[in-house]
């Protein structure tokens, strides 16, 4: 297995999936991006608790398809078991770091959806807004607004792992390490 890829953490015990991902969010990064049944949510640690975006679906382990932690010291990953049985825990989890070499590490910044703010911040979470009519609004936890000069980003981290004997190079995986806000449109560093 890789050097950035770690799989050191127990998964959540039945009806202790909030005090897991708050753990998590304590101890791996802020940001809790997770896919349920009835929708996105995403959170953010405030004052030790999970704060969970305005109308965001309930946290609930029976309809949470994933679930990733992330910042700027790496992320966790959990999910379901798709080969589950009694035999098999119902949750598998990842954790996922840079390592020591940052030349190993291709930083990436995606813009978000949403291009602008269109309400009062509550919490922590700005309501992102897409021009194209029809696509639904989302709450992302972020720490000022942006408009037309300024978007939501996704800062992402690919980790590059060398073959030994051929000497090739290959992205063995890639995670979630913050959300920002920055320039529309930005130079690619060389």
């Amino acid at each position: 297995m890789s050097a950035f890829i770690k799989t050191d953490l127990q998964p959540p015990q039945p009806g202790d999936l909030e005090t897991w991902l708050v753990d998590q969010l304590k101890t791996c990064g802020d940001t809790l991006l997770a896919f349920a049944d009835d929708g996105v949510i995403w959170g953010r640690l405030v004052d030790g608790k999970l704060e969970r975006a305005p109308e965001a679906p309930a946290l609930r382990e029976v309809t949470l398809q994933q679930a990733f932690v992330f910042g700027a010291e790496g992320e966790v990953r959990l999910f379901r078991d798709e080969m589950f049985t009694d035999k098999n825990p119902k949750w598998k989890t990842l954790r996922l770091v840079d390592g020591d070499d940052p030349a190993l590490v291709i930083k990436e910044s995606q813009v978000l959806w949403g291009d602008k703010v269109t309400k009062p911040a509550q919490n922590g979470f700005f309501y992102a807004e897409e021009y194209r009519a029809g696509i639904a609004g989302q709450w992302l936890p972020l720490d000022e607004p942006f408009g037309p000069e300024r978007c939501a980003r996704l800062e992402v981290h690919h980790l590059v792992e060398f073959e030994e004997e051929t000497g090739e190079a290959r992205i063995v995986a890639s995670r979630l390490a913050g959300l920002s806000v920055g320039k529309r449109a930005m130079e690619v560093e060389k």
